[in-house]
Parts: C-alpha cells; sequence; structure tokens
C-alpha cells in the first residue's frame, strides 16, 4: 500500500459530511471502540484462514490479525468533502472524499488504484491492485451520531469467500483535539521532577518492574511474567475484565511455539493518576519474534497500565496504543 492507504487501514475511520446538502456532520468527533458489539477479530480470522493451504495458514493468520486489528479510539472531522482522520494507530492525515479514482505506485513498484466516496453519513474506501491492496471499507454513522459502524472487507487470492469485519464504535467527544490526536505518542521518561502524587520512589519501582517484565518476556518464564498481573484485567489487547488464567494461556501459547523472544523497551512515561493508586506507563517497544522458520518483528507504542497493591505494583491492562512499523 502507499504510505497515504496504509495510515488510512490502520485509522480504519474517514468520515465526512454530505457536501450536497450542506448540512452538519454527523461523523465528526472522538469515537471509542465496543468490542462488545463487534465482530471477534481472531474468530473471523480463523475461519478464514482455515481454508488457506495448512503450509501457509500461520503466516497467513499473522498478517490478517495485525492488518484487520481496530484502533480504540478514532477522531475525525470532516469540512466538506475534506476530511481529516487520527487514531491511536495513525496520526492526523487529511483526505478529498470525492470519489474519484487515483493511481498510486506501491512501495514495489506496482501501481493501486484507491478512492474515498461520501454518500449522505457514508463514506466508503477501496482500494484495488495487487491482491493484498484489494479492499473495501465503509463507514456508517448510526443512532443520530451517537454510533459509527465500520466494515472492513478484504479480498485476496489465498482466500475463498470475501472476509468481512464489522467494528462498532461509541462516540466520546463531539469535538477532535488533535494536539491529542494529530501526533504520534511520544514515549519518555519527564526528566523534570514528576508533578503527581506518585514520587520518583515509585517511579523507580515502577521501571524496575518494567525491566524484570521484559527480561521475564525474553527468556520465556510464563511463571514469573504471570506475577506481575492482577487476578483480572480491565482490558487486555481487545479483551476486557480478561482473566489472568486467559491471559497465561495465550503468552503460554506463544512462548512455546517461538524459538527466540526478543524485546526491547525504550524508556517509559509515566503518569500517575487516581492519588498514586494508579500508573499509566507508556513506551516504545521493538520485538523479534521466531516461530519456525519464521520471524516477525516491528515496533509499537504499548500501554500498561498498573495498580498498586500490597504485594506491589500489579498490571491491570495491556495495550499496544501504536503501530509504528
Amino acid at each position: 500500500m502507499t504510505t497515504a492507504m496504509l495510515a488510512l487501514w490502520c485509522a480504519v475511520s474517514v468520515l465526512g459530511q454530505n457536501a450536497a446538502s450542506g448540512r452538519d456532520c454527523q461523523l465528526t468527533g472522538v469515537y471509542r471502540v465496543d468490542p462488545s458489539a463487534s465482530d471477534r477479530l481472531y474468530s473471523v480470522v480463523q475461519e478464514a484462514v482455515s481454508r488457506v493451504p495448512q503450509s501457509e495458514q500461520r503466516q497467513f493468520f499473522t498478517d490478517l490479525s495485525t492488518r484487520l486489528t481496530p484502533p480504540d479510539l478514532l477522531a475525525i472531522e470532516c469540512r466538506g468533502q475534506s476530511v481529516s482522520v487520527g487514531s491511536s494507530r495513525a496520526q492526523k492525515l487529511t483526505f478529498l472524499a470525492d470519489g474519484k479514482t487515483r493511481r498510486d505506485r506501491g512501495p514495489g513498484g506496482s501501481f493501486v488504484n484507491s478512492s474515498v466516496r461520501l454518500t449522505g453519513d457514508t463514506l466508503t474506501f477501496t482500494s484495488s491492485g495487487r491482491a493484498e491492496d484489494s479492499v473495501n471499507v465503509s463507514f456508517v454513522s448510526l443512532a443520530g451520531g451517537s454510533r459509527m459502524q465500520v466494515t472492513r472487507r478484504i479480498y485476496a487470492g489465498q482466500l475463498r469467500d470475501t472476509l468481512v469485519l464489522k467494528t462498532m464504535y461509541d462516540k466520546i467527544a463531539d469535538v477532535v483535539n488533535w494536539d491529542t490526536y494529530g501526533e504520534p505518542v511520544a514515549a519518555r521518561r519527564p526528566t523534570a521532577p514528576m508533578p503527581n502524587p506518585g514520587g520518583e520512589r515509585d517511579a523507580e519501582a515502577l521501571n524496575r518492574d518494567l525491566d524484570e517484565w521484559i527480561r521475564a518476556t525474553n527468556e520465556r518464564d510464563i511463571d514469573r511474567q504471570m506475577s506481575f498481573y492482577v487476578p483480572t484485567l480491565a482490558a487486555y489487547y481487545l479483551t476486557r475484565n480478561t482473566s489472568s488464567s486467559f491471559v497465561r494461556q495465550e503468552k503460554n501459547r506463544v512462548f512455546s511455539r517461538a524459538s527466540v523472544i526478543d524485546i526491547h523497551a525504550a524508556e517509559p512515561e509515566i503518569i500517575f493518576q487516581d492519588n498514586g493508586r494508579t500508573a499509566v506507563m507508556r513506551f516504545r517497544k521493538k520485538y523479534r519474534v521466531t516461530d519456525g522458520g519464521t520471524t516477525k518483528s516491528g515496533e509499537v507504542v504499548q500501554e500498561l497500565r498498573w495498580r498498586r497493591t500490597n504485594a506491589g505494583w500489579r498490571i491491570f491492562s495491556e495495550r499496544d496504543i501504536r503501530v509504528i512499523r
């Protein structure tokens, strides 16, 4: 995909107003994903992958899961046919939803045709070229603008049928603050004294815990890593109210298959909340995982949310908030 198309795909939302009628755009605002009302990503992908030749299933499952993971938050602003969008996975970009087909050269040299069309409170993005670039994404405003349904369709040579994934979003704000959603999240440790109830000692303790958590991951020490979690997590990637036994099962599955796990974390940003009883930690994470003869690598901004307990700081939320590469 071209850079613009990839960003649009990661943002999975570009919505505008009806320029013909000039009425207010119901789709402008900030949205949060509603997992309970959305299709289950891994179930949809697993069903599609089951029809792919056995030798290709593992890689195809990983690629599709990464490609289809919806962002937790979407930020949308439309002015006539000009549409700006940002999300927890992609920085702000602006597109012209005029329905015209544009021809761009992809990174591999092949050409890809794409268009963005706005009709009423529905916007459709289409891209065609190589099989992996053939997608159709539609965005529909629901319930008077308070909800939105995003439907993504992928056409690929390896798939017998079109893969369809529907994701629901709730509007949580009518106005977009681009200072928050316009640029990539910077993961860093504050250089000045932290003006919060947590204090320097708690920050040092959390940094030590992060180092131990990373070390346990690289050493595939499941017992040591799970010691950092509360019994029930508020969020674990796209799941909510998730038991630590489920988290253990998922991590053990990765640990048992991988011959190499190599993760590095940059200096974290730590924000204390709830009078120092909880802490939001964000950091850039580079990873390389070798599973059989396949190696996957990349970089994300990861967020861990910690809660102070009698036994020390424990993780109650784990997710990626931005895919860098």
